[in-house]
């Protein structure tokens, strides 16, 4: 077997699915893709800071066992040789999970997450460990343990979060595939912020474990470099687990009727220029009309402009996240809240303040909610809306000039696309659309039924091309 050179140009270019065709084919040893992808990571690091920690020793032992298993002609599956980063919420046997807290134990865990076994059975590579706020609490990429990471296109700039790190070191070039978690925008924020696919499955679809203090808010997913990579990850770790019930209610709905209609060009799309009754800024609904306007001009579809009038159930939202995490890291706070985010400190008050009929009138109106979302879903395939009504401001604040910085949850503010669809457990996926003046990335969201993933999938593919494909943040970025 002997293998073609390549150049880290070019590997800075690659989807994971050309990656593993490489490896099948013999053309690209997983030893070299893994030696690209450490070298890029380390050498981006100094700049945006998306790593808790570098796996080399095991990645290169592992790479190398990928590499034998091609020769052979045994590769595992889709992800065969392709490196990948995880966000370090997740647990990889043989390392400790952080969480972005000083809080957290430095033993290393026995066992790995169900999202983490299913994609090592598809041969991918974990190069590292990836940056995120403390506990994942919060929309941007500031953390107690790791300090601040930034984003790759400027790295003066947030590159959103609770995935901060797994978006940013996509959006680098250093990997083409990582893992993430999404409790209210955790994915498709950074994704926007970073230029970068993200996808927010059905609730249940890809298995969660260990269980968080939002469980059912709490979904994991891919960001990747094409949707194609993205929908591979999915189909790769998607299925039930004992160890998460909710997986064994979520299974893939998509209809034929709709897939016949996105053939066909008679697909029903949605758009909400203003979701729940908030405007994106200009900048962000510039790049967001022309995209639709190119999609309108290139995708034969039943094409709407819809309101979106529901109203924005940030107060359900809130409820919900201040008593999960109030309550559920209560001790952690009360022990060693000096060495903890501030912010996530204060949710223990505000968790106090809630009493027992504040909790179930959420959950209640939370249910009519998912069903208003759910009769939309019914009425056309597809919602087309901006992933963020902003683009990436300044890294380390918790809040864009003029937020609301002493809101109870103040990421929630400028987050108003992205929850509402964490409540009602749809699949989303945020997909880049262009850059604004300030050569930042925007994002665009698709959104479909309950289960219906293969749809959304579909229809983020057909979208894809005329928008086109999520590339490296320029290596000479400011």
């Amino acid at each position: 077997m002997t293998f073609a050179e390549l150049t880290p140009a070019r590997y800075r270019r690659l989807t994971a699915r050309r990656a593993a065709l490489l490896v099948a084919d013999g053309a690209v040893s997983p030893v070299h893709l893994a030696e690209h992808a450490l070298a890029l990571a380390r050498e981006a690091e100094p700049r945006i800071n998306a790593y808790v920690r570098l796996l080399d020793r095991d990645a290169l032992r592992a790479a190398a066992k990928r590499e034998a298993e091609a020769r052979a002609g045994r590769p595992r599956g889709a992800l065969h040789g392709v490196p990948i980063a995880v966000k370090d919420n997740f647990y990889v046997a043989g390392h400790p999970v952080s969480r972005g807290s000083r809080t957290s134990s430095h033993a290393a865990v026995a066992e790995n997450a169900p999202m983490i076994e299913r994609v090592l059975a598809a041969g991918a590579v974990i190069v590292g460990k990836t940056t995120m706020p403390e506990f994942g609490w919060k929309g941007t990429g500031s953390s107690p343990l790791t300090g601040i990471t930034r984003n790759p296109w400027n790295a003066a700039r947030n590159p959103g979060g609770s995935s901060a790190g797994s978006a940013a070191t996509v959006a680098a070039g250093a990997v083409p595939l990582a893992l993430g978690s999404d409790a209210g925008g955790s994915i498709r924020i950074p994704a926007a912020f970073c230029g970068t696919v993200g996808v927010k499955p059905t609730l249940g679809l890809v298995p969660v474990w260990p269980g968080t203090v939002t469980g059912s808010l709490s979904h994991v997913g891919p960001l990747a470099r094409s949707v194609e990579d993205a929908a591979l990850a999915v189909a790769a770790t998607a299925g039930p687990d004992p160890r998460d019930p909710l997986s064994y209610g979520a299974s893939d709905r998509t209809s034929r009727e709709a897939l016949a209609r996105l053939r066909a060009g008679g697909l029903r799309v949605a758009v909400a220029a203003a979701p729940f009754g908030v405007a994106p800024e200009d900048g962000v609904a510039a790049v967001f009309a022309d995209a639709v306007a190119r999609l309108k001009a290139a995708v034969p579809a039943a094409w709407s402009d819809i309101a979106l009038d529901i109203a924005l159930p940030r107060g359900i939202f809130e409820t919900l996240w201040v008593t999960g995490r109030g309550f559920g890291f209560a001790d952690t706070i009360a022990a060693r809240a000096a060495e903890m985010d501030p912010g996530l400190v204060r949710c223990a008050a505000l968790a106090r303040g809630c009493s027992a009929g504040d909790l179930l009138r959420a959950i209640d109106d939370r249910r009519r909610l998912s069903a208003a979302l759910a009769a939309l879903l019914e009425a056309c395939d597809v919602l087309v809306t901006p992933t963020m009504p902003l683009a990436a401001f300044a890294a380390g604040d918790e809040v864009p000039p003029g937020g609301e910085a002493d809101a109870p949850l103040p990421w929630v503010s400028w987050t108003p696309y992205t929850y509402p669809f964490n409540l009602s457990g749809q699949p989303a996926i945020s997909i880049p659309c262009g850059l604004d003046r300030d050569r930042l990335p925007v994002g665009l969201q698709v959104v479909a039924q309950w289960g219906a993933d293969r749809l959304a999938m579909a229809v983020a593919r057909r979208f894809e091309p005329v928008l086109g494909r999520a590339r490296p943040a320029p290596l000479n970025a400011p």
